[in-house]
């Protein structure tokens, strides 16, 4: 019997993989022959509908049922996630085991060497003695997912290393409240040590030493910077990671000096991600449809 996908995204996305204009959403037809693929608007009243329709997708929404799963960026394109929860904790990646003796080298350098300028940039890098943190949002709140606030995170990282100069940014995209803002500003007069800047991202990414932050994507950005990075919060490119969500507060102490980066990152998003431009995008699709149990 022909089965229906229902695929629930958010404009201009909706438009443009109905439109055939995503590559993805391409390989995902074509995965699936005899299968319908039938898009819908991201919205709340579709998202409650769902599942009397059957098998879905949601785009980094929570499923609510076993016969519908999440679809998610891997943090850049063409790389992509189908999982059962849209928390990054609980990916599959994330309780994966990172072993960079089964990554072929030849291929993780080939990897590097393409990706570094398209995800991070070409140039030099360096490490001029500060810690880059970037901020996410919820300063003052310590949510499941983290191993303590924000805030406490800044005044952790500076009572073990009070003189070490910490530039830190705040998101773009995120709003903070006055009190969030007449925090910061105590902890800058408190501490010099510590700064609250706008500046470019991967420009601080190229001149620091290291990144310290709950889970923003600018850590594994890092990775191609060949930054090591400290997580306060869980996440699912936490391998080769210092990691107080995974390992305790000894983690600030263990930071890794020269993890294997890039076979990390090869392993990362080509073997543990769906490259919509790799000959294997529709096998992985529909491997991961199935370790789903999805009928494909």
């Amino acid at each position: 019997m022909p089965e229906t996908l229902h695929i629930y995204l958010h404009e201009p996305l909706r438009s443009r993989a109905e439109a055939g204009e995503i590559n993805f959403f391409n390989k995902m037809a074509a995965a699936l022959p005899g299968w319908t693929l039938r898009y819908h608007e991201d919205t709340e009243a579709q998202r409650l509908a769902a599942p009397l329709r059957g098998y879905g997708l949601f785009h980094m929404q929570e499923p609510p049922v076993s016969t519908i799963l999440c679809l998610r960026r891997a943090y850049h394109y063409p790389f992509w996630r189908i999982e059962a929860t849209n928390e990054r904790w609980h990916f599959d990646v994330a309780k994966a085991a990172f072993d960079p003796a089964d990554v072929p080298m030849d291929q993780a350098e080939r990897f590097f060497t393409r990706w570094r300028p398209k995800i991070f940039r070409d140039g030099p890098t360096s490490r001029d003695g500060f810690v880059f943190m970037p901020l996410q949002g919820r300063l003052q709140l310590h949510r499941s997912f983290q191993s303590q606030s924000p805030i406490d995170m800044i005044r952790t990282v500076l009572a073990l290393w009070p003189d070490r100069p910490i530039k830190a940014t705040l998101h773009p995209k995120e709003e903070y409240s006055d009190e969030d803002h007449r925090i910061l500003a105590r902890i800058e007069a408190e501490s010099p040590a510590f700064q609250l800047i706008q500046g470019d991202a991967k420009d601080l990414l190229a001149t620091c030493d290291l990144v310290v932050t709950q889970n923003s994507s600018v850590a594994l950005t890092g990775y191609f910077a060949q930054k090591p990075a400290i997580l306060f919060a869980g996440a699912d490119f936490h391998h080769i990671a210092a990691s107080v969500w995974r390992d305790g507060p000894a983690a600030v102490r263990q930071v890794p000096t020269d993890p294997d980066f890039i076979a990390y990152l090869w392993w990362f998003f080509q073997r543990q991600s769906i490259n919509a431009g790799a000959a294997d995008a529709e096998e992985r699709i529909r491997e991961r449809l199935a370790r789903h149990g999805f009928p494909v």
